[in-house]
């Protein structure tokens, strides 16, 4: 394998044989803007596993990357233009990749906004279900804000079983989820844990354990908890007491940004989009951004109430044959469309190629 940093592997692993990338495009997917260009190329270059996971990332940091993936023929292309995966590229990735870890789950960018406050619950219940069983009241809680332990205070007061049997429900759900793991990952898994006379480790320290660079364990453990995350969406059966927690996250904050989200709350009340402009004082087309951002995060969206009956079976079609279009097609079928539902049809036939 070449003398290369973990963090380059991973550069490598964004770029295909197939479509040239821009070095632009891919920053900003690393870093997770959220503008619906960036998003909706996100997706049509297969990298929403990527979205977002190097939110900090300077730019000088990408370009250095590439420069060198360039120069040692793994990559070819450039800035501009875009980069392309070699054949000496393909090989080492794959060879790199067959020992390590890589971001390869898709959902990593529905889940974008809202994992870290529901990483931090789920741990959090962890430690004070821990903590109650053993009848232990003083403790340090890892969740040092005021609002977070309320929080999982109206979550307990909530349940309709008494604590003790809430808490052995909760235990046996996490056991369920690592015993699906492999023993590594499972092990590595448990060690964010805290609770009475366990203390969690940090990921450095998970990485001198298992003697893993500390790059892959932090991939590792985020790849984990997106499958819970999906776990608990496909089995809400087998995961009551963990569902719930994610059930009123999402019930919160939903997975769209914030503003998004208060513009498809007013709009499924009723409110048209004039009347939504007006109430928020915002332009036309930060109101159909929010709509558009919405159209790509959530598998189900109201599409019929923004295109008339021919363009509507336009898509239906599209999405039936699980075929993905761009907005030159639109324009040829639709010389008059405009530029939201031209955005709305190429938005949607995507969400539907990639979902089924």
């Amino acid at each position: 394998m070449k003398d290369l940093t973990y963090t380059e592997y991973l550069f490598l692993d964004c770029i295909s044989t197939e479509r040239p990338v821009k070095e632009a495009t891919l920053y900003y997917v690393l870093i997770g803007k959220r503008t619906v260009s960036t998003m909706l190329q996100c997706r049509q270059y297969n990298l929403e596993a990527y979205f977002s996971v190097m939110p900090g990332m300077k730019p000088e940091v990408l370009k250095k990357g590439l420069e060198r993936l360039r120069s040692q023929g793994l990559i070819a292309g450039d800035a501009g233009e875009g980069y392309l995966l070699t054949e000496a590229g393909r090989g080492e990735k794959a060879v790199f990749f067959g020992e390590h870890a890589h971001f390869a789950l898709p959902y990593q960018m529905k889940f974008a906004l809202v994992q870290g406050i529901l990483r931090r619950r789920l741990l959090f219940l962890v430690q004070v279900l821990s903590e109650m069983l053993h009848k232990n009241k003083q403790y340090d809680p890892i969740e040092r804000e005021t609002k977070e332990q309320n929080w999982i205070k109206r979550l307990l007061a909530q349940q309709p079983e008494d604590k003790s049997a809430f808490a052995k429900r909760y235990g046996e759900e996490w056991y369920l989820y690592l015993s699906r793991l492999p023993g590594r990952e499972a092990g590595l898994f448990a060690l964010q844990f805290e609770g009475n006379r366990q203390l969690r480790r940090t990921t450095g320290q998970m990485a001198a354990l298992f003697s893993l660079d500390e790059a892959e364990v932090r991939i590792l453990l985020h790849q984990n908890w997106l499958r819970l995350y999906a776990a608990l969406e496909a089995e809400p059966e087998n995961f009551p007491a963990l569902g719930r927690v994610m059930q009123l996250t999402l019930a919160e904050n939903g997975l769209a940004s914030a503003s998004a989200e208060t513009t498809m709350r007013y709009f499924l009340q009723g409110y048209g989009i004039e009347e939504i402009i007006s109430m928020r004082g915002l332009k036309q087309s930060t109101i159909q951004d929010h709509l558009a951002e919405s159209a790509l995060i959530y598998a189900h969206f109201p599409e019929e109430r923004f295109l008339d009956a021919e363009k509507l079976r336009y898509l239906h079609q599209l999405e039936e044959r699980l075929e993905r279009v761009d907005y030159r097609e639109i324009q040829r079928a639709f010389p008059a469309i405009n530029f939201f539902e031209s955005r709305l049809i190429q938005i949607r036939s995507e969400v539907k190629a990639k979902n089924g």
